[in-house]
């Protein structure tokens, strides 16, 4: 398997913005099309969402796929088949034939993997796709799949707002327009608060869904919206169906060890929230260099002041230095490592909880 800090593809093409994967698909007859596709879109619980629903496909389909982004320990994740990875083999193979097509069309990150998963969903003669949005809806890649049939939208909250802008209506905006002819719209009931303006937006059939009460934090809406989808599309949905790893991921019970990839400030508040006697934990937390830390610092510290804060090695990581806290660790191994004996939860990005999963793992 390809960890996911190895980079395989050359990351001056992350930064372009030229979105051309349009042309690209045009130019190669829209192979984006063969197959029938469930859009995710949402600001939380987007990831959850789209492997309950694809870990349940099987019940109905013979050949199904995913596409979800980011990866947690392995690029390879970010496209499967049938309950599979795609192998590392025909995945190098997809960027090595494929190379000259993501310079010729100046390709993004993001589009040059929705493009390896269309081609491997096309290899693999898939029937349907769950695809999951990267950032937004009607701006991000995977709009361009024409061949919808529902969208689920997952929590909104504010995040990306560098792109997607500073308001909840904008915001709102870019993720339901991507619903596409008059296909439903399935949202979580806590989006009732938002109700005018995901109307005003979507014209189209919406479906509040109701969130199962077995679970808590944001998988109750998560597997709530699941179990919904599943439903319209005449499957059962298997409520011990798990949550993929990082999301509120217990790693170790007496004392209990909790890894979750609360990225935003309402991922902080759903988790912190979920927790029983969170007063009693030693929490380290990191995040990325554009997300609102203080913030989300600020509420933890409401129910438990024991919160330290550490650097990581990715490329995205925020620098503590400008974070006005005390708490601050200079090496959170090291840390975990002094506090074994405590309650721990460790949150925040979701480029550095699959790191700590890693060394935790003794990998």
């Amino acid at each position: 398997m390809i960890s996911v800090n190895e980079i395989i593809i050359d990351t001056n093409l992350l930064f372009k913005r030229q979105y051309n994967l349009k042309k690209l698909l045009v130019d190669q007859g829209n192979p984006q099309n063969n197959f029938q596709v469930i859009n995710i879109v949402g600001t939380n619980g987007k990831g959850s969402t789209s492997n309950y629903i694809y870990k349940n496909l099987n019940k109905k389909y013979q050949n199904y796929g995913l596409f979800i982004s980011p990866a947690f320990l392995y690029h390879n994740e970010r496209v499967q088949v049938n309950g599979k990875w795609i192998d590392d083999e025909t995945l190098l193979k997809i960027i090595e034939d494929n190379k000259e097509l993501f310079l010729k069309y100046e390709l993004t990150f993001f589009e040059i993997w929705t493009y390896i998963a269309i081609i491997y969903f096309n290899l693999k003669k898939i029937e349907i796709a769950v695809i999951e949005a990267g950032i937004g809806g009607v701006k991000d890649s995977t709009n361009l799949f024409e061949n919808q049939i529902l969208v689920g939208l997952t929590s909104i909250g504010y995040d990306h707002t560098e792109i997607l802008g500073e308001s909840i209506d904008s915001i709102i905006e870019n993720k339901v327009k991507i619903v596409k002819k008059d296909n439903p719209l399935f949202t979580i009931e806590k989006n009732l608060k938002y109700k005018k303006i995901i109307e005003q937006y979507c014209k189209n059939k919406i479906i509040y869904c109701s969130s199962v009460a077995t679970e808590t934090g944001y998988q109750k809406y998560n597997k709530g919206l699941a179990k919904a989808i599943l439903n319209y599309l005449e499957i059962d949905f298997d409520l011990n169906t798990e949550a993929p790893l990082g999301r509120k991921t217990i790693l170790r019970t007496n004392p209990s060890l909790i890894i979750d990839g609360c990225h935003n400030l309402d991922g902080v508040e759903e988790l912190i929230n979920s927790i029983e006697n969170i007063s009693e934990y030693k929490i380290l937390f990191a995040t990325s260099n554009h997300k609102n830390y203080q913030e989300m610092i600020d509420y933890i510290k409401q129910y438990n002041d024991q919160i330290y804060i550490c650097e990581f090695d990715h490329f995205k990581t925020w620098s503590i230095e400008n974070v006005k806290y005390e708490n601050k660790v200079n090496d959170w191994k090291q840390w975990l490592t002094e506090n074994k004996d405590s309650k721990i939860l460790v949150c925040g990005s979701l480029y550095f909880i699959p790191l700590v999963y890693h060394w935790l793992q003794g990998e």
